[in-house]
């Protein structure tokens, strides 16, 4: 920011000085030598000498020259209250030196008459044509529309390289002659960027797990994990004799004592909460949810494209409309510009700050000021950081809707880098329930009294093993209370709400901060396009009249 305050000061500064002292010389108007077309004459302009500007004020504009390069380097190097003093005095003389300047121009009999000359042959060149120069404006206005929409549309298009693609670069969405979309160019980037900020900021992944209640889990899952320890066993047992040993099992179990089956309905619920609750200690190792939100976003870049685009919907549309109602004011600089200095080069100049301002107004507005700040009856702040609240809940929505949703968490902690130690976990659990149901039902006897340690081992492994790959099938039984009681969707909007506002601008900024030059740039080559277009066509009308007459 500050460097495009200096870019912009400066030049300007120096300019608003010197102008008084040139502005007499450049604005007495010289007839042309065409006499064809008296009316369409170029303007030109020529210096009396008795106007040249006297020593002392090229001594003026050296000292003018040095101060400002002054103010520039303290603003460029300076630090504290030297670079803010600096920065100030830049931002009043940028504002100040307009009106000092038509002040100086004015007190001069000589230059006031040079002035209403020149502005006497501008208005006549008006008149002249006056419907071409009015559309200037509205060429500007769809100039600044077209390019801030081909500038957003750049953000999330296309999804992959389009184009020869002769060359690309990592991280980067301008290949040599190809594009892609800057969001799923740079995916992996922001999505860690928004992982970061949910588990630094948003999200205590302990603390939510322990909202889970493991009797509530174990109630739900009793069915399918009967269902799963029917299979196994239908498994283990020779072939087409699985439903008759699932049968005799069966009339086994409801011809033991009533204690002894309450014991061991106990130690099926004690097997399933067992299991959750060391979910609950060790879900840190379990679950990587860097891994669930970064690598669901660069799996499927529409997720992200999504998140953004909702949660950017409203700024997204003010950047392209507002190109509109930018290019029109700047238009009517570039008409004014136009009547006084008919050439070629201005229109394509014009065209080009067109789309580069727009492109660059419209973002700023978004983003800044990021603290309220008040002028006058007035508050300012970033459209986008007025919505914090809004944006908090569609930011919570999209995020729990596919990534942060229990199938997605549960999918993590079977499939990823957790799995392994997962394993573990049913596998002790597992061993201790078999121990436990086989002193039930052989009245206290321990496995091995009956069985060889090695044996009953295996067993074990084999039993866990397949009912680790079975449990996913039966997960769908408690995804519904997960979503529920974890409450991921509230966490994330009331933590997001208390953010300040310098956290809170990370969420959508980071989309434009990636390549925020080159969309301006974009706009600014697109306006130079437009411009060149406009002044060949004005060349053309020109030859045509001059042709007819």
């Amino acid at each position: 920011m500050r460097v495009r305050l200096i870019f912009v000061a400066v030049p300007t500064l120096l300019a608003f000085h010197v102008a008084p002292q040139l502005s007499a010389h450049s604005l007495i108007p010289r007839a042309s030598s065409s006499t064809r077309h008296p009316r369409r004459a170029p303007l030109r302009f020529c210096v009396p000498n008795e106007l040249n500007p006297s020593s002392n004020a090229r001594w003026r504009g050296v000292a003018a020259a040095a101060a400002g390069g002054a103010l520039v380097a303290t603003a460029v190097n300076g630090v504290g209250y030297a670079r803010a003093s600096a920065l100030l005095v830049l931002r009043a003389g940028l504002f100040v030196a307009p009106f000092v300047s038509a002040a100086r121009l004015y007190r001069d009999n000589r230059r006031r008459a040079a002035l209403v000359v020149a502005l006497s042959a501008a208005a006549r060149r008006f008149c002249t044509r006056p419907w071409q120069y009015l559309t200037i404006p509205l060429v500007a206005g769809a100039v600044g529309w077209i390019t801030n929409y081909i500038a957003v549309e750049m953000i999330f298009e296309p999804r992959e390289y389009l184009g020869l693609r002769l060359r690309t670069w990592p991280n980067n969405p301008a290949g040599l002659f190809c594009w892609q979309g800057i969001v799923p160019c740079k995916a992996r980037v922001m999505a860690q960027r928004l992982c970061d900020l949910v588990t630094g900021k948003l999200l205590d992944v302990r603390q939510v797990f322990r909202r889970l209640d493991p009797d509530r889990v174990a109630e739900l899952l009793t069915p399918g994990v009967d269902r799963i320890a029917e299979q196994v066993v239908a498994e283990m047992v020779p072939s087409g004799a699985g439903a008759a040993a699932t049968a005799v099992g069966r009339a086994a179990l409801r011809g033991l004592p009533a204690s002894a089956q309450e014991e061991l309905s106990a130690l099926r619920h004690e097997y399933v909460a067992g299991l959750t609750r060391d979910m609950q200690r060790h879900v840190k190792e379990l679950l990587d949810v860097d891994e669930v939100v970064v690598g669901g976003m660069v799996r499927e870049k529409q997720l992200l494209v999504e998140l953004f685009r909702r949660c950017g919907r409203v700024e997204l549309d003010f950047l392209v409309n507002s190109g509109f109602g930018f290019g029109c004011l700047l238009g009517v600089v570039q008409m004014c510009l136009w009547i006084f200095y008919e050439l070629p080069w201005t229109l394509a100049a014009g065209g080009a700050v067109v789309g580069y301002l727009t492109n660059w107004i419209a973002l700023l507005l978004i983003f800044a000021p990021v603290e309220p700040r008040r002028f006058g009856p007035f508050v300012l702040q970033g459209l986008f950081l007025k919505r914090q609240h809004e944006v908090s809940e569609e930011f919570a929505d999209c995020m729990t809707e596919k990534l942060l949703a229990s199938e997605t968490l549960w999918h993590n902690i079977l499939t990823g880098r957790g799995s392994t130690r997962f394993a573990e976990l049913l596998h002790e659990r597992t061993a201790k329930f078999m121990a436990a149901a086989a002193a039930v039902l052989y009245g206290g006897a321990q496995p091995t009294e009956f069985a060889t340690a090695e044996w009953w081992g295996r067993l074990e492994r084999r039993v866990s093993g397949r009912t680790l790959e079975l449990l996913p099938t039966q997960l769908p039984l408690i995804h519904a209370y997960v979503d529920e009681q974890l409450q991921l969707r509230e966490t994330l909007k009331t933590n997001l709400r208390r953010l300040t506002p310098q956290e809170f601008e990370q969420v959508l900024h980071p989309v434009f901060q990636e390549d925020e030059f080159t969309l301006i740039l974009v706009g600014a080559v697109l306006g130079l396009a437009v411009g060149w277009g406009q002044a060949a066509a004005d060349a053309r009308s020109k030859r045509m009249a001059a042709q007819g007459s």
